[in-house]
């Protein structure tokens, strides 16, 4: 199969970053980064709309990618790569949270 390798652009990577409490994505992949709503907000609200807008924009299209079965999605930053259906639903469950905290924002 195919690799796609995705790059995470700023202000997205940014957002991934300031909620990388739990560990450092080098070490631990996306299980580094905590997707706790409050956590998103918090980032959210330093960023400023503008950077939400963009970050949300950015992972729509990256969700697109990652729901597209048929290539393996590599991604460097996050430390994770689709080697098999599990690991494609687990990048997508934590994307999919990212989206959920970054849509709460617009509710605060």
């Amino acid at each position: 199969m195919p690799q796609v390798f995705i790059e995470i652009p700023s202000p997205l990577s940014d957002c991934i970053t300031f909620c990388e409490i739990e560990c450092v994505l080098a070490c631990c992949g996306i299980s580094a980064v905590s997707t706790d709503p409050v956590h998103v907000d918090d980032w959210c609200r330093q960023a400023g709309s503008a950077a939400v807008i963009e970050a949300r924009l950015q992972l729509a299209t990256l969700i697109d990618v990652v729901e597209d079965r048929s290539s393996q999605v590599v991604s460097m930053f996050l430390n994770h790569r689709t080697h098999n259906e599990a690991s494609r639903r687990e990048l997508l469950d934590f994307l999919t949270a990212i989206e959920a905290g970054l849509k709460a924002s617009d509710a605060s």
